[in-house]
């Protein structure tokens, strides 16, 4: 398994577009192929998403997805750049 976490710093207003737009899209993340679970929170400054993927290969063919792209589009219009890092699990073993 992989887990990928996406992490923004928005400021109050970028944060309540991105709790509106979340509502939305997260739902629809976690139908796609190969998500195992879907996790987001938000703390003062800081907004994170960790997907657990079934494998990498999941999680790169998601990037190409239009889902993908609706996110990397509110991102770029909302002026809320994110830092996306992703990380093989060693437990539970493969």
């Amino acid at each position: 398994m992989v887990i990928s976490i996406t992490t923004s710093h928005p400021d109050e207003d970028q944060r309540q577009r991105a709790d509106r737009f979340l509502a939305d899209f997260l739902p629809r993340l976690e139908r796609e192929p190969g998500v195992v679970a879907v996790y987001h929170y938000s703390d003062t400054g800081d907004s994170t998403t960790l997907i657990v993927w079934r494998d990498d290969d999941a999680r790169l063919a998601y990037r190409t997805t239009a889902l993908a792209g609706e996110a990397m589009a509110f991102e770029q219009a909302s002026g809320l750049p994110a830092v996306r890092r992703a990380f093989q699990l060693s437990y539970p073993p493969a």
